[in-house]
């Protein structure tokens, strides 16, 4: 038979162990003086002391006046949630409730008569029929025709110099900005343009004040003048004719910089609250995509997103506008670019000017839309052609100097070499072209012709040689040049510019580069490099590049993504 073992408790709970394990006393347990003779009642006894315990303490007490407090709390809180509602006056309980709102037909009242005539695109409606809201219609009809097409400033009128500064933010429009601005235009824009030792230059970027900036190295030595804080990305960049003006044009604004003049007006320098000899202008409400002098210097061209054209005259000083695309609503059928407009996802994408015709007054003009169109301001003006060239958009467009040859490139990944000469048939087919792989940015002909210089987004720049004289497809270029031209989204992409002439007997071209330091770099037209400009003045990567077209000195204008200027000679 088995034993149980004996146990016993102190006083303060500590079970004693009998070391006799033939012992048969019945085990018992012993707590501040009492003895249990089962272990749940002894549990029992130590649950209720330890109770007692906590209520002497008054801990219990404590926790509940506080939950007394916060239920207060939250009722107080409830109570107030939603809308209070206002005591009603005794007047308004006197007026009598207002009357259901009914409709003419419930009412009995015949109907007013106007109903939707026809819907038109982008949700408008044409509303016909009389009655009380007639007249509501006809204003709603007036001040849809008030807006200008395309949301442009007027209604193709001319704009002066006051009326073209005006129209920029306020914060560009100072006391003496109206008038130093025609005093330029007028004396010493004209003076430059008439000067063949002066330097005319134009880029797209936003416009800000010129600051002087020393520290480019380009193996020569030279003088460097930045123009800063433009606040805008660079679209486009050329340089004609002039050694002390710049003329850039900005998205929605057209502006002139004084270089040599920097910092003063007669003789004085300026203050810093001056323009510094930027005169800015905005002859337009949609982005500037790109501007060309023309051959005298005597007129500026610029085409904007909005489709319209405009140029202004140095002589005349107005903005005037010798282009614009209109839709093929009948109120616009006497207009030259009537049907050419196609909506919101369609505007001009280029400008080149059609060098056959020096005054300017003949234009090349692509689109978004992969269409070409060749523009004829002699005598009443006309379209010369209008041909839809490829199924995406048209970034660049180049005449040969011969006249008849045009390159297109853009996002169709392909160059292709046109003869503009049979450009009235139906469907025009390409000569030559050049399959790149990816989207391409440019591609231009070298002064001599002989030499196509294309920049494409698979990191290279092509260099194709007599693609004038070429038929069918152009296997590969002469000249490959393993470039990063990879600018990302938030820079404008590099499109490599041949000078305009050439220098020191040979052809050269000019690029932006990715490189650090931020550097502009000068090739001659065999692809080997000839120069590379550096140093503190290049800030960030400049994105568009163009040279002077001096054949005496070299002069090189470069562009960043932040609006940053910089000219280097």
């Amino acid at each position: 038979m088995r034993t149980t073992r004996s146990r016993s408790t102190t006083a303060s709970g500590n079970t004693l162990h009998d070391d006799d394990d033939d012992d048969d006393t019945p085990q018992t347990y012993n707590f501040n003086g009492v003895t249990y003779h089962s272990y749940e009642e002894y549990v029992q006894a130590k649950r209720q002391r330890n109770r007692d315990v906590l209520a002497s303490s008054g801990l219990l007490d404590a926790k509940a006046a506080i939950d007394n407090a916060a239920l207060e709390q939250r009722a107080a809180k409830a109570a107030s949630r939603g809308l209070k509602r206002s005591k009603a006056s005794s007047s308004s309980r006197d007026n009598a409730p207002v009357s259901r709102r009914k409709s003419t037909r419930l009412q009995g009242q015949p109907a007013s008569g106007m109903y939707v005539e026809a819907e038109l695109a982008a949700g408008k409606v044409v509303v016909a029929g009389g009655g009380q809201y007639a007249a509501t219609a006809a204003e709603f009809e007036e001040e849809e025709r008030s807006k200008f097409f395309n949301n442009r400033v007027n209604d193709g009128s001319d704009l002066t110099v006051k009326d073209a500064i005006e129209l920029c933010d306020s914060k560009w429009v100072k006391e003496q900005t109206v008038p130093q601005a025609e005093q330029f235009m007028k004396q010493s824009l004209t003076e430059i343009a008439s000067s063949s030792s002066m330097m005319l230059s134009s880029f797209s970027g936003k416009g800000g004040s010129p600051k002087s900036v020393s520290g480019i190295s380009s193996g020569g030595g030279g003088i460097v003048i930045t123009s800063k804080n433009l606040q805008d990305k660079l679209n486009e960049l050329s340089v004609e004719d002039a050694d002390s003006c710049v003329a850039k044009v900005t998205p929605e604004r057209v502006g002139i910089w004084n270089v040599d003049q920097y910092g003063s007006a007669g003789g004085e320098k300026q203050d810093d609250e001056s323009s510094d000899g930027v005169h800015l202008f905005k002859p337009f409400n949609g982005a500037v995509s790109s501007m060309a002098w023309n051959q005298g210097g005597t007129s500026l061209l610029a085409a904007s997103y909005d489709g319209s054209v405009r140029s202004f005259d140095v002589e005349k000083q107005v903005f005037k506008e010798v282009f614009a695309t209109y839709s093929d609503d009948e109120m616009y059928k006497d207009k030259l670019g009537f049907n050419c407009d196609g909506g919101y996802k369609s505007w001009v994408q280029c400008l080149e000017l059609d060098h056959r015709f020096g005054s300017g007054e003949c234009f090349f003009l692509s689109t978004s839309e992969g269409s070409v169109m060749h523009v004829d301001l002699r005598s009443k003006g006309s379209m010369t052609f209008d041909k839809t060239l490829s199924e995406r958009k048209i970034n660049s467009m180049s005449l040969h100097r011969d006249g008849n040859i045009m390159a297109t490139a853009g996002l169709s990944t392909v160059v292709q070499l046109w003869d503009v000469r049979k450009m009235g048939d139906k469907k025009p087919k390409p000569l030559a072209w050049q399959n790149a792989g990816k989207s391409i940015n440019s591609a231009f002909f070298s002064p001599s012709g002989k030499r196509l210089l294309t920049t494409t987004m698979m990191d290279h720049i092509d260099i194709l040689e007599d693609a004038h004289l070429s038929s069918g497809l152009i296997k590969a270029p002469k000249t490959r040049i393993k470039h990063d031209n990879r600018t990302g989204r938030w820079l404008s992409t590099f499109m490599a510019r041949w000078h305009p002439a050439t220098f020191s007997g040979e052809e050269i071209f000019v690029s932006g580069s990715m490189k650090k330091p931020r550097t502009i770099e000068v090739f001659r037209g065999d692809g080997s490099l000839r120069r590379e400009l550096t140093g503190d003045a290049l800030t960030a990567v400049a994105s568009r590049c163009c040279f002077h077209p001096s054949a005496e000195k070299l002069i090189v204008v470069g562009g960043n993504s932040s609006g940053r200027l910089t000219i280097a000679r």
